[in-house]
C-alpha cells in the first residue's frame, strides 16, 4: 500500500509541476474540463437516486408523488449536465481570478467565481427548456426573464458562499484577507512551482516586504529544504538585479539656480 500511495503522489507531483508549465489559458481549460468530468458524474450519480426515491414513494399508499424542482433535482442525465456546467465554470473562474490577482484567494474571489457558476447554472436550464427556474419555482421566458433569472441566481449562490465562508472564518480563526500580504510571495512560489511551501512562508511571517531581503538562513528557519531555497534566492537575486537596472523614476533632478 506505501508504495501505491508513493506512486500516486509522484504521479500527483508530475502533473502538477506539467500544469505549471502550461499557459494560463491552457491550465483554466484544464481545470475547467475535470470540473467538468467530476460534475457529471456526481450529477448523473444524484439523478439516479433521486429517480430511484422518486419511483419507492409512488409505491407507497397515500404518499403524493414528489416534485423534483431546481437545477439540483430531475433525471440523470439533466443532473450531470447541470452539475458539469456549475462545477467547470466555477472550477475555471476561481483559477482565472486567482491567477489575475496574482495568487490571492480570498473571499471576494470565491464570491465571484460561484456569481458566474450560479448564472452559467440559470442559462443551461433556459438553454435546454427545463420547466422551472434553477432555485425552483417558474421557469423564466423571454430574454429579459431568463437574464434577470441569472443575475439572480448567481447572485444568491455568490451570496451563500460568501456567508459560510465568513462563518468558517470565525470557527477556525484564520482571515482570508491576510493573503494579501503575501500575494507577491505566492505568485513567486507558483512561479517556481513550490506552491507547498505558502505555509512556511506565512509562519515565519515572511511578508511581500522581505523578499527583497531573503536569504538562506532565513529560508532555513521556515524549514525550507536546500534544493527549494537555491530556487527562491535566485529568483530573488534576478529580481535585485532587474530593480538595480532600472532607472530611479522617483528622484527628483536638482535644478541649479542661475548665474547672477
Amino acid at each position: 500500500m506505501g508504495d501505491i500511495g508513493n506512486a500516486i503522489a509522484a504521479k500527483k507531483e508530475q502533473f502538477e509541476t506539467w500544469m505549471k508549465s502550461q499557459s494560463a489559458p491552457v491550465e483554466v481549460a484544464i481545470v475547467s474540463a475535470g470540473g467538468a468530468l467530476q460534475g457529471s458524474v456526481l450529477g448523473y450519480g444524484l439523478g439516479a437516486m433521486n429517480k430511484t426515491l422518486e419511483a419507492q414513494a409512488a409505491t407507497m399508499p397515500g404518499k403524493p408523488p414528489m416534485a423534483a424542482q431546481g437545477s439540483f433535482s430531475g433525471p440523470p442525465k439533466v443532473l450531470a449536465l447541470n452539475l458539469a456546467v456549475f462545477s467547470a465554470v466555477q472550477g475555471g473562474l476561481t483559477l482565472a481570478i486567482k491567477k489575475y490577482r496574482g495568487g490571492v484567494e480570498d473571499i471576494q474571489g470565491s464570491m465571484m467565481a460561484m456569481f458566474g457558476a450560479g448564472s452559467a447554472l440559470s442559462l443551461v436550464g433556459a438553454a435546454t427548456g427545463s420547466k422551472t427556474g434553477a432555485m425552483g419555482g417558474e421557469a423564466p421566458t423571454g430574454a429579459v426573464g431568463i437574464a434577470t433569472d441569472a443575475v439572480r441566481t448567481g447572485a444568491l449562490f455568490a451570496l451563500l458562499n460568501g456567508a459560510f465562508m465568513k462563518v468558517g472564518q470565525m470557527f477556525t480563526g484564520k482571515d482570508s484577507t491576510t493573503d494579501m500580504y503575501y500575494a507577491h510571495g505566492t505568485a513567486m512560489l507558483s512561479t517556481l512551482g513550490l506552491e507547498k511551501y505558502e505555509k512556511n512562508f506565512k509562519k515565519g511571517l515572511l511578508t511581500d516586504d522581505c523578499l527583497l531581503l531573503l536569504n538562506d538562513s532565513a529560508l532555513q528557519e521556515v524549514r525550507i529544504p536546500p534544493g527549494p531555497r537555491l530556487k527562491i534566492l535566485n529568483y530573488v537575486n534576478a529580481t535585485r538585479a532587474q530593480m538595480s537596472q532600472q532607472p530611479m523614476s522617483l528622484a527628483i533632478p536638482v535644478q541649479e539656480e542661475p548665474r547672477q
